[in-house]
């Protein structure tokens, strides 16, 4: 069963010159499958897999955030908590 959850504390990525305000993992998740610029890098398919994985209630929420902030900083995608 998916079950979205919020993050403790929201994050605003910026791609392309527009902002995306992350705060479910339903959110993060739409963001690395449409928006994000690398899908080739293997931090965005564990970061996607890390989303995919905490609806599904198998990893945190927290351990999904981290995940998508590690994406982030390889991908060099610019974002503020």
């Amino acid at each position: 069963m998916i079950n979205d959850k919020t993050f403790e504390r929201p994050l605003t990525f910026t791609i392309s010159g527009t902002h995306h305000k992350v705060a479910s993992l339903r959110e993060a998740a739409w963001l690395l499958a449409d928006c994000w610029p690398d899908f080739s890098c293997a931090t965005f398919r564990r970061a996607l897999a890390a989303c995919g994985a905490a609806l599904e209630g198998k990893r945190s929420v927290s351990y999904a955030r981290r995940a998508l902030i590690l994406a982030a900083h390889k991908a060099q995608v610019a974002f503020s908590s």
